[in-house]
């Protein structure tokens, strides 16, 4: 979950940014560095995007020395697979050496002891591996054959690095709940633990044509059979913090009927804004700023290159008419509806930033 004290720290100030469709601080960036990836999974097509890259190691240093101006507090990195960047390192110091925490995310196949030790010296905070199976078989047939051991090596070099070097790093497990995998979720918290994880998130696939999604019969089969086990040892061993966590569709039966169509935001966006891009930005390999991961396939609001710099684009029209339209309950995208990213951290920016009395069409 975000941090939002620096928001209640300064309530009044964000209550009128969203009123009047101009950015609070980018307090939270997501970065795609790549799209290059040494897996084909079954449930991703990143690998197939664009090569281009324009985020060059100068490109970031100057980018991170200008999200430290604007306020921001933590970066994702992302790709592709960040590990097949030879200066990751680097790009990770250029951010934590200026005090911006710095999540990543990876396959963690690539997490050999000396990448490993390098890593966690580089100053990283939290590294989010994807795990998608408590055994071989079911992750393999999903990521490709052997995947499974070198995953769970990595996370083991990972720790051991992080243990050697006396630096504290959260290793996040990403799991990817699809119909191949979901009978076999109650197992991860046990290996995932075993291997040096303390952390754990359910993810529900994002698969448009419906091969990989959960029906309502699994959905129930998982919420009444594997979930309640799942949530019992994640709750042990301290991966997830409350108990619904495990239940990525929700519980409820209106709940499930969204999740069964992809809708896995549940209605909520039905019922409010989403917050988001007035706190926070994803940025794309070709330098485009995106406003969240759901819209990188549809529209971005220009590019940071030349003499553009981040802020421009950040503080632009086409961002400002974006952040208006999303007040309008007829104005957010469609792709909102298919989100599960922060519903806890908007459902409490709205209660205490309601937008409804000053909404004019």
């Amino acid at each position: 979950m975000l941090d939002l004290a620096n928001v209640l720290a300064t309530e009044t100030e964000f209550r009128q940014a969203v009123q009047d469709a101009v950015p609070f601080r980018p307090l939270y960036v997501k970065i795609k560095l790549t799209w290059l990836c040494n897996l084909r999974c079954r449930m991703c097509n990143v690998w197939r995007q664009s090569r281009e890259n324009r985020l060059t190691l100068p490109v970031i240093r100057s980018l991170a020395g200008e999200l430290v101006a604007l306020g921001t507090q933590k970066v994702h990195l992302s790709g592709g697979e960040v590990l097949m960047r030879p200066d990751i390192f680097e790009v990770v110091a250029a951010f934590a050496d200026r005090q911006i925490q710095v999540n990543l995310t990876t396959n963690g196949t690539m997490l050999t002891p000396e990448r490993a030790a390098a890593l966690v010296e580089s100053g990283v905070h939290n590294v989010s591996i994807s795990l998608d199976g408590a055994t071989p078989a079911v992750h393999d047939d999903l990521r490709g054959k052997g995947n499974w051991k070198r995953t769970i090596r990595g996370i083991r070099n990972l720790r051991r690095a992080a243990k050697h070097g006396r630096r504290k790093l959260h290793i996040r497990i990403n799991f990817v709940v699809t119909r191949r995998n979901y009978q076999d979720a109650g197992g991860l918290p046990e290996i995932a633990y075993q291997a040096g994880a303390d952390r754990l998130t359910l993810i529900p696939v994002d698969d448009g044509d419906g091969r990989l999604r959960l029906n309502k019969t699994r959905i129930r089969v998982y919420n009444e059979e594997v979930a309640p086990f799942l949530a019992h040892k994640a709750l042990a061993y301290r991966m997830i913090a409350q108990a619904s966590e495990a239940y990525p569709f929700g519980r409820e039966k209106q709940e499930v009927e969204l999740s069964k169509t992809g809708l896995y935001a549940r209605g909520l966006y039905e019922t409010q804004p989403c917050y988001m891009p007035w706190i926070h930005a994803m940025i794309g390999p070709r330098r485009e700023v995106f406003p969240c991961c759901m819209m990188r396939s549809t529209r971005h609001f220009g590019k940071f290159t030349g003499g553009k710099r981040f802020r421009k684009v950040w503080e632009g029209d086409a961002f400002r008419e974006f952040r208006r339209q999303m007040l309008l309950p007829d104005g957010r995208p469609l792709a909102c509806r298919s989100c599960d990213d922060f519903l806890e951290e908007n459902r409490f920016l709205h209660s205490i930033c309601d937008p409804s009395p000053f909404i004019r069409e």
